[in-house]
């Protein structure tokens, strides 16, 4: 069944989607946080499931330190809502560059459960699958955020 586009809900969990790109980009763990409930759980693949606000802004600048510079890229995705939970799947491409200037590049597929709070739409939920990933040899030239979060 298809979604109802015109749910005013769409558009905020659209824009919740956005923004947790966003904090990726700008490195900005305690923003991406906010973006989950309290008690919301981020699961990537290879490490331990992130459970409440604190663990997944962790989780998050660990994986950060792995690379000097990454970029994610949302692509399309679905929305369902019901009332005041939903589901969603997005699609997405991240590029990144470790200290050795090593390129990484990868295609995943977030699924994604989300609650509507007192305070908005946040993800209950958070799951991330490789759809494929790859190592390049070759050196990229990489540019700041220009509204990177401060250090």
């Amino acid at each position: 069944m298809p979604s109802d586009l015109t749910h005013p809900s769409q558009l905020e969990i659209r824009d919740l989607t956005a923004r947790f790109t966003d904090a990726v980009n700008r490195r900005a763990p305690k923003d991406l946080a906010s973006l989950f409930a309290a008690d919301g759980e981020w699961h990537v693949p290879g490490v331990p499931v992130a459970s409440g606000q604190e663990a997944i802004a962790a989780l998050l600048a660990k994986l950060l330190g792995n690379f000097q510079r990454l970029v994610q890229l949302t692509h399309s995705g679905h929305v369902d809502v019901t009332g005041d939970t939903a589901t969603a799947t997005w699609y997405l491409t991240e590029n990144a560059e470790d200290a050795a200037g090593t390129a990484y590049a990868f295609i995943g597929v977030y699924t994604d459960r989300l609650v509507n709070t007192p305070d908005g739409w946040r993800f209950a939920t958070r799951s991330f699958a490789f759809l494929q990933r790859s190592k390049a040899g070759g050196r990229t030239r990489w540019y700041d955020h220009p509204l990177a979060a401060e250090a």
